[in-house]
């Protein structure tokens, strides 16, 4: 039985592939509950059209992912045959979900699901009889369908529309007695609990699932390869483990939704998402609005290999803010009050910009002074990453901003200096400088990089259409992939991992991603992977370096013939 859910659930990669027409089926949301923590929908038939148009043949594809091909594939091959005449269909979207639940008693516990279109529920019957797993296991008839269990916590279970396998796993809530002992927590019975949502995805009203929400409904009116759909029961399904009683939290995480598509592009992989508040949360972000990401960070940062950078700009009241309206600021400041301190000193001490920038990544020998308990140092040479970097924050309030520092200064970490702060033996062990005024924050890979940052002379080579994707963003992020993956390889003494690096190097070329400011009704996020080829659909080119990637481990070497391996370090 285990073996064949195994097999169904490997088999999603397969329907995926192999299909090649038909159309949504929006009857299937109704048996997704509401409260589902995610939903991801594929598109089989978009996939199965790229890779055709890709001339990616696919019995080879799957055969050579196989670690034995020439001795399994044909079992496989048969295997594959009987499941395309099983009654399932493959012209349908494919759908997963995952559902959280918790309890201060119990713990929390994760019910995973994988549902695809049955277009013949007799076949499918008769297919289940003849699998070596399920031949033996009786078919349960249950409230408007009917399933096939096994003792692991998974099932089978389907009706004349869809089939759901269903796998269950929970995690106890340790406990411990008046002593301190650890008690052993009483074991939760996942077969009844998974029984039990089971039944409800066949019987649910359509109130009751995400057929009923009109952003679940409104994802699927843009065309895309995948769809991917949260909620924010998952925090919930957390809080209801702990012993907190916060009915205004509780406010703040109910019904908030997000909904993103993706896309393999030629020459990119293409996501775009929205995140949808609640009118408690709305409030709140539309009150302490922020501005945007300070580009000229990236912009000067003296160097002409950037690696990746991460730029946010904020209104640092929003924090204050959400603690006064879940009316909890009191008690954090109880908390607060001992080390000194109050919450509107953290919260002041920013204005609410904060860039990263790493250039010049490479590994290699360094060595570094390692201070002791008895205030001796000794010196550790190891191989490890190297790179220039500056991370700088503005600030706020001077006096809060002094009050945090100052207890950075107790720790070791920082000392004080005339004009403010800098770096302490921790870390300058690490190697890092550190410059704090009355206006910034500045923590640098060395006092060079420092020096030539503030001078704001120079002048990055960051391409311009990055800078247009993270101008006018909250937060925008960037990294150069190739970049970072040539200096690994130029060190990697494995010759095979570094071969295989030679794969990814040569497929995937950057990413950006960007979140924008609050909108008045959501949040909008875009991330993009640009890939080396540009002409080339992008799910064509990752399924080309996965195939070249098995074949070169199982062949004990993982570079393609058409490549030199003098030219791996290029």
């Amino acid at each position: 039985m285990k073996k064949n859910l195994l097999h169904l659930l490997s088999l999603t990669t397969m329907i995926i592939i192999f299909a090649s027409c038909g159309k949504k089926a929006p009857n299937e949301a109704k048996y997704i509950p509401k409260d589902a923590t995610i939903v991801i929908a594929i598109d089989s038939k978009s996939l199965g059209d790229k890779m055709s148009k890709g001339n990616i043949p696919l019995d080879t594809f799957i055969s050579r992912l196989q670690k034995n091909a020439d001795t399994i594939s044909a079992k496989n091959k048969q295997y594959w045959e009987d499941f395309k005449n099983s009654g399932v269909s493959l012209d349908n979207n494919l759908y997963f979900f995952m559902l959280q639940k918790g309890s201060i008693q119990k713990g929390q516990s994760n019910i995973i699901n994988v549902m695809a279109t049955l277009k013949d529920q007799a076949k499918f019957e008769a297919y289940l009889k003849k699998q070596d797993g399920t031949k033996d296991s009786a078919i349960v008839k249950g409230n408007n369908y009917s399933y096939i269990s096994s003792e692991n916590n998974s099932m089978i279970a389907w009706n004349k529309d869809v089939v759901i396998a269903t796998n269950f796993t929970s995690t106890a809530k340790p406990t411990f007695d008046s002593t301190g002992a650890y008690q052993m927590p009483e074991a939760t019975d996942g077969k009844a609990a998974m029984l039990k949502e089971v039944e409800r995805f066949f019987n649910q009203k359509e109130s009751e699932s995400v057929a009923s929400l009109e952003v679940y409904n409104n994802m699927f009116k843009e065309k895309a390869d995948g769809y991917l759909f949260g909620t924010s029961s998952a925090a919930l399904a957390m809080l209801s483990t702990t012993p907190l009683n916060l009915p205004k939290l509780q406010e703040l995480l109910k019904d908030n939704y997000s909904a993103s598509t993706f896309n393999f592009e030629d020459g990119k992989i293409v996501a775009k998402g929205t995140s949808y508040t609640n009118p408690f949360l709305s409030s709140i972000l539309k009150k302490y609005a922020g501005p945007t990401v300070n580009i000229s960070a990236l912009e000067k940062f003296p160097s002409q290999n950037i690696n990746g950078a991460m730029l946010a700009s904020f209104n640092p009241e929003l924090f204050s803010g959400l603690l006064k309206e879940l009316e909890v600021s009191g008690l954090v400041d109880v908390f607060l009050n001992k080390q000194g301190l109050t919450s509107a000193d953290i919260f002041k001490a920013l204005k609410g910009e904060i860039n990263v920038v790493v250039s010049d990544f490479a590994m290699g020998m360094q060595e570094r002074n390692v201070p002791m308990p008895d205030g001796t140092t000794y010196k550790s040479t190891t191989e490890t990453p190297t790179a220039k970097m500056v991370f700088t924050a503005s600030i706020g309030d001077k006096a809060a901003f002094a009050k945090l520092m100052d207890k950075a200064v107790e720790t070791g970490a920082v000392v004080k200096t005339n004009g403010g702060y800098a770096a302490g033996e921790i870390l300058k062990s690490l190697n890092l400088f550190l410059k704090v005024d009355d206006k910034n924050f500045i923590l640098a890979s060395d006092s060079a990089t420092y020096v030539a940052y503030m001078s704001g002379t120079g002048k990055s080579n960051i391409a311009s259409d990055v800078v247009s994707k993270m101008k006018g963003k909250s937060v925008a992020a960037f990294i150069d992939i190739n970049s970072i993956l040539k200096s690994v390889m130029s060190t990697t003494k494995d010759g095979t991992v570094n071969k295989s690096l030679v794969f990814v190097n040569n497929t995937f070329k950057d990413f950006v991603s960007t979140v924008d400011n609050f909108d008045g009704k959501g949040v909008k996020s875009d991330f993009e992977v640009r890939m080396v080829d540009t002409k080339q659909n992008s799910l064509v080119s990752v399924l080309n370096m996965i195939v070249g990637l098995v074949d070169g481990f199982k062949e004990g070497s993982v570079l393609p013939s058409n490549i030199d391996e003098k030219e791996t370090m290029k």
